[in-house]
Formats: C-alpha cells, sequence, structure tokens
C-alpha cells in the first residue's frame, strides 16, 4: 500500500472514531450521575478528541496537496497522538 491509501483509511477511522467520542461524551454530559473518580478520564477523552479533530482538519486540508515525506510526517503524528493518549 501507498502512503496516500494509507491516510485516507486511517482519515475514514479518524472520522468514525470521533463520532463513537461525540456520542459518548454527549451521553456522559446529559448523564445525571458521573462519578467523580471518571473525570481524568473524560479529560483525557476530550484532549484525544481535541487532537485527532486538529489532525482530521490538517490531513484534509493537505491530502491531495502534498507529497510522499508530508504525508508520512502526518502519518507518524497520528501515532505519536495516539501513543500519547492510549
Amino acid at each position: 500500500m501507498d502512503s496516500a491509501s494509507i491516510e485516507e483509511q486511517t482519515l475514514e477511522r479518524v472520522d468514525r472514531t470521533l463520532a463513537t467520542i461525540d456520542n459518548f461524551l454527549s451521553r456522559w454530559d446529559s448523564a445525571r450521575n458521573r462519578p467523580d473518580a471518571m473525570f481524568p478520564e473524560i479529560v483525557k477523552i476530550r484532549r484525544f478528541k481535541e487532537a485527532l479533530s486538529a489532525w482530521q482538519r490538517l490531513s484534509l486540508k493537505a491530502k491531495k496537496k502534498d507529497d510522499e515525506e508530508n504525508r508520512i510526517r502526518r502519518l507518524r503524528d497520528f501515532v505519536m497522538i495516539c501513543r500519547t493518549y492510549s
């Protein structure tokens, strides 16, 4: 596979992941009982969502006109985001 195909598949997965996170966070925000012990995890999920969203915007803006080197750099950035929040 070439890096353009990998990036395209990654963008599709990020889109689905962001939708899942949005659904979870909206359910969390509307829940009556929110355990205090979960707040650190909720903050981490919100930061993960912000990082993924920023990566997605950058990738969508640049993907058609970028070269191989920049595409690979963005994919590495994606891996670092995942490592940071896993």
